[in-house]
């Protein structure tokens, strides 16, 4: 199997890569500088070199305060970015592997979003990535649309990250106490990406680290792990004040992982501790 990994240097995509390199499939990472997906005549030659059987497309904009402030580039990356990469993944008759986003929700359930649950986005990110979702599954029958949320892994600096820096430094992080999610480690979606591809279970999935929790519950499990005194100081969502507006409650739910005959996503406590050991 050829495979097109876009955003290759980013945080889920150079895992991708690694991973499915691993696992003797022929990989071709591509960064930005070679495919823009925003230029369609570059992506066309790039597939016309490569003729990919598959592609997981990674590359985004994914800075959410940044696509508020840029709304005509959040689009023009995420949604038309993904028209075109689809057009061609169907041109060239490729499964397409849309990484989205937790943002496509609103937040107002209170409980982990499973994939039936209608999508009612709040931010130009969230709202993006939701018409790349409606582009792909418009244009390339043959796709996953893959929702991941709260990434962090080895390739690039993330929340976890973060935290440990400041907590080590002698600071007191201070962390949102009630924002609640599914923080998810890359090598988890990477692992569980490469036994999807391999089904013909086409559709949209969840593909997070299980059980609901506060990003404040998170970096304290962390710093336990590491074993760091430090003191976090808690923020009420409520003063959390964003250009973005983000929703409060985005914990996702997999349904259809286990029904593709995929392994479910493990807790995100084991994930975290493999993070620590492995990564950090």
């Amino acid at each position: 199997m050829r495979v097109l990994v876009t955003g290759a240097r980013g945080m889920l995509g150079a895992e991708v890569v690694e991973r499915f390199r691993a696992a003797g499939l022929e990989v071709h990472g591509a960064t930005r500088a070679e495919l823009d997906i925003t230029r369609p005549e570059q992506a066309r030659a790039l597939f016309d070199a490569l003729r990919p059987n598959l592609v997981v497309h990674c590359a985004a904009m994914t800075n959410v305060d940044a696509c508020e402030r840029q709304p005509q580039d959040a689009y023009r990356a995420n949604a038309f970015g993904a028209e075109v990469i689809a057009s061609h993944c169907q041109r060239v008759d490729a499964a397409c592997v849309y990484i989205s986003t937790d943002y496509v929700f609103d937040g107002a359930k209170g409980s982990p979003y499973h994939e039936y649950d209608a999508e009612n986005p709040l931010s130009v990110y969230g709202k993006s990535k939701f018409a790349g979702e409606q582009a792909v599954r418009a244009i390339c029958p043959r796709h996953y649309i893959v929702r991941v949320a709260w990434l962090y892994g080895k390739y690039r600096k993330s929340f976890p990250q973060f935290v440990v820096e400041q907590a080590r430094a002698g600071g007191s992080p201070t962390v949102i106490s009630d924002q609640i999610g599914s923080p998810t480690y890359t090598a988890d979606v990477a692992d569980r990406l490469l036994q999807l591809v391999r089904t013909d279970c086409y559709g949209v999935y969840h593909l997070t680290n299980a059980s609901p929790v506060s990003r404040y519950e998170f970096a304290e499990a962390l710093l336990g792990m590491l074993g760091v005194q430090a003191s976090l100081t808690p923020l009420p969502f409520a003063q959390w004040q964003t250009p973005a507006t983000r929703p409060r409650y985005s914990a996702l739910a997999s349904w259809r992982l286990e029904w593709a005959g995929v392994a479910p996503m493990p807790p995100w406590q084991d994930a975290l501790q493999r993070f620590v050991q492995n990564d950090l």
